[in-house]
């Protein structure tokens, strides 16, 4: 027998030699992943076996999923794929949809949440209602400007500020949302443009107020992890950003993040990631990660009775690590939204802050704990109490606004806020 006849048998040997040693590597190679860094996804685990799911063949496809997740050198394949897709001339198809949202609450007057209980909107008109845009495994609000509300929302602060006086200083601080920094002209013009929007309600805003620039360390930083993709929330990496800009406007020393713990809870799908018609953003959870604080914290929250309306408090976490476990992992940062929230810390400093936020607040807070030694966290939304009272029996002298984007659309947000200084 020649060598050309030699060669189709040397191709087989060599076909299946491959296919045995590649088999044995994945055999061997640990599976021991949670998170793919490149994709930015929590990997797929061993199924746990059943009868029940062997029968259903559930079982089967698990276990198709969580060896495809850990195959051999796989992160260095998907980095590859994405490299040779970028490539000019080479496009992936996309899969984009454009549905209506009931949206998170923003408006007050709700029945106060506690113990982790779920609130159902009942104020509609504080309501985010509007409609999502989902591009791949991605959802994003969209945002639309509304002049009236953006300046009611402007003479707001100014009329808490004239309530508090001079020897407070006053923060606004804007988070804009994801749609902004979308790179694709012909989805991200379905939002208006929000740094437009800040600008305005910054140049409506009295002397006495200082705008705190969230916006442009977001922007230098938006191809890092900082936004989830199925959850209207800045991650704890863009509220950190965020926190910079708020460092810079207060002539505070930022302390670099590196100083903090840095944790994670895989498997995290937010809440907009229910309301959309693509399996992709819901077999591609987030992973949240968050960074505990490099300062002692004790924390004590206050809510309302829902029978007797009395304040009630318990003893809360700044970084409350039962979330992990849980369903709503954003719940880590803070346990959740409150009406009052009292932060003491062991920094070595006197200085003293009020936060007036929404949820996007929960995130950003703990980056404020080695600057304060104590911070008073204020949901306007839940509480009901005077706050120039809290302000002056605690001789607080900074009030930062933290809210997002689409809270100055909502005037009953506002109301809200000014009830409190009545």
């Amino acid at each position: 027998m020649d060598k050309k006849n030699h060669l189709p048998l040397l191709n087989i040997f060599i076909f299946i030699s491959l296919i045995y040693i590649t088999t044995i590597l994945n055999m061997l190679a640990p599976k021991n992943e949670t998170i793919s860094e490149v994709e930015n996804r929590t990997l797929e685990q061993k199924p746990i076996f059943s009868v029940d799911n062997l029968l259903s063949g559930k079982y089967f496809r698990d276990f198709e999923s969580f060896f495809a997740d850990h195959f051999i050198s796989r992160e260095k394949f998907v980095k590859a794929s994405k490299n040779i897709s970028s490539l000019k001339g080479i496009k992936r198809e996309e899969e984009v949809y454009l549905v209506d949202f009931d949206g998170q609450n923003v408006g007050g007057n709700q029945e106060e949440a506690n113990s982790g209980e779920k609130l159902e909107g009942k104020n509609t008109e504080g309501s985010t209602k509007g409609n999502l845009l989902i591009i791949n495994d991605t959802v994003m609000e969209l945002y639309k400007f509304n002049q009236n509300n953006a300046k009611l929302y402007a003479d707001m602060i100014n009329t808490v500020s004239s309530k508090l006086g001079k020897s407070v200083n006053i923060y606004s601080l804007l988070a804009p949302i994801q749609i902004e920094f979308l790179n694709n002209d012909k989805y991200s013009n379905l939002s208006d443009s929000q740094i437009d929007a800040i600008k305005f309600i910054n140049d409506n805003y009295s002397e006495n107020i200082i705008p705190v620039d969230a916006y442009t360390p977001i922007k230098e930083h938006i191809n890092e992890y900082v936004y989830y993709r199925t959850d209207h929330h800045w991650t704890a990496l863009g509220a950190y950003y965020g926190y910079t800009g708020f460092v810079n406007a207060a002539e505070l020393k930022v302390i670099p993040l590196n100083k903090y713990k840095e944790k994670e809870a895989p498997g995290y799908l937010g809440y907009i990631s229910t309301v959309n018609p693509s399996e992709k953003v819901n077999n591609n959870p987030d992973n949240l990660i968050y960074y505990n604080p490099p300062v002692t914290t004790n924390m004590k929250v206050f809510y309302y009775d829902k029978e007797t309306n009395k304040q009630k408090s318990y003893n809360g976490e700044v970084i409350d690590k039962k979330y992990v476990s849980l369903d709503q992992k954003y719940g880590v940062f803070l346990g959740g939204d409150f009406a009052l929230g009292v932060i003491k810390t062991d920094a070595k400093t006197n200085r003293k802050i009020m936060v007036i936020k929404d949820s996007y607040g929960n995130a950003f807070i703990p980056f404020l704990t080695p600057h304060y030694s104590e911070i008073y966290v204020v949901d306007p939304r839940h509480y009901k109490e005077s706050i120039v009272n809290l302000v002056n029996e605690n001789k607080i002298s900074e009030v930062l606004f933290l809210n997002y984007i689409l809270t100055t659309n909502f005037d009953s947000f506002m109301n809200s806020v000014l009830d409190l200084v009545k």
